[in-house]
């Protein structure tokens, strides 16, 4: 039996008022005190992953108690140390790697320090979420009539280590790719790095700039949602890779023209149980914690992806294991919520509206 740990956290105040009836009535910054306080400990046992090689898996979902936003407002090595305390919860429970989920996995130089100090191996799983995040974006746009060899793709967050190598995978599908990000001068250097390989390449430090956009993958470190209605255009695919969430839950209500799926949600093999929700449905996980998984079902224990340097080999490499044990991308997902073929041909037929009226 192959083992893994994957660290979790509160993605907001809602997040601990559902878990703990005695925060209920208290106040943010009161609860926001306390979770700071508290120390890591194991969530749930996930029991029953199997893969059709027949190898199984068990794993550990651990908890490390920061919201979002305290992740860079405390003391860096105040973070870090709960880090790594929550990887010795998980490697006493009898993990042999670990996983770093969500914000946990944005610290220490993106895992490298973590790395250093961890007594078992460190990934983020972000090769597995860009290699998902690619395949769930193209799919989407086909299904929309999206042609991506003449499209604009805007990349938000593109400096980072998923926005980066999303940016090379797919600058040379696209008419036209457009940088997005807050520092110029690293998405200057990013543009001059592909623009060998695009057909035309754009920076910008405005979310605005997608408005124009046919294709948006989405992928910030952002605590709260950047991405408004009035920024989408009609008839545009957004990938929304984020946790939190980089596009508002408006947009699901306001903008029935534009189709938003999830990033990285993945099938995972045999009976799992996780024994905790974490707002997917039964045998689904994020592709993050899939890459965990799939690294403990190889046994692959080493330390796989680290920094903001994601390869082109690597996640071919990766796509390769998940095939090779059965991880499979879900069908398009929304907001949480699965999407028909139907919905999506009635947002597209939406989107034609539109533009017809524009």
């Amino acid at each position: 039996m192959e083992t893994f740990g994957f660290l979790l956290h509160p993605m907001d105040i809602e997040d601990i008022r559902g878990r703990y009836k005695i925060a209920r009535k208290a106040p943010p910054k009161i609860i926001a005190g306390i979770v700071r306080r508290r120390r890591p400990s194991v969530l749930s046992e996930i029991s029953g992953i199997k893969s059709i090689t027949g190898t199984e898996a068990r794993g550990w979902f651990v908890a490390v108690p920061f919201l979002p936003n305290q992740f860079f407002e405390l003391r860096e090595k105040y973070v870090i140390d709960k880090i790594i305390k929550a990887t010795e919860v998980a490697r006493e429970a009898g993990a042999r790697i670990v996983g770093l989920g969500a914000f946990t996995a944005l610290v220490g130089d993106s895992g490298r320090e973590i790395a250093k100090l961890a007594k078992l191996p460190i990934t983020t799983g972000n090769t597995y979420t860009v290699a998902t995040a690619i395949q769930g974006t193209k799919k989407a746009a086909e299904m929309m009539g999206i042609d991506l060899s003449s499209s604009v793709l805007a990349v938000v967050g593109a400096t980072g280590s998923i926005g980066r190598a999303s940016c090379e995978m797919l600058a040379p599908e696209v008419g036209e790719l457009r940088l997005v990000g807050r520092n110029l001068d690293r998405l200057s250097a990013l543009g001059d790095r592909f623009r060998p390989i695009a057909k035309s390449i754009s920076v910008h430090t405005d979310v605005s700039a997608i408005k124009e956009a046919d294709v948006v993958i989405s992928v910030t470190g952002a605590a709260d949602a950047i991405i408004k209605a009035s920024d989408i255009k009609p008839g545009a695919v957004v990938c929304d890779v984020a946790r939190p969430r980089d596009v508002s839950k408006v947009v699901a209500r306001s903008r029935k023209d534009v189709l938003v799926i999830d990033g990285g949600v993945v099938r995972i093999p045999g009976a799992v149980d996780f024994h905790f929700d974490f707002g997917l449905p039964v045998g689904m996980a994020l592709a993050c914690m899939a890459e965990t998984m799939i690294l403990a079902l190889e046994r692959r224990y080493e330390c796989y992806t680290l920094g903001k340097e994601i390869t082109v080999e690597k996640i071919l490499e990766m796509e390769a294991m998940a095939v090779r044990n059965d991880f499979k991308l879900a069908a398009l997902r929304s907001f949480e919520k699965a999407l028909s073929e139907d919905q999506i041909n009635r947002i597209r037929e939406n989107a034609k509206e539109q533009r017809a009226l524009a």
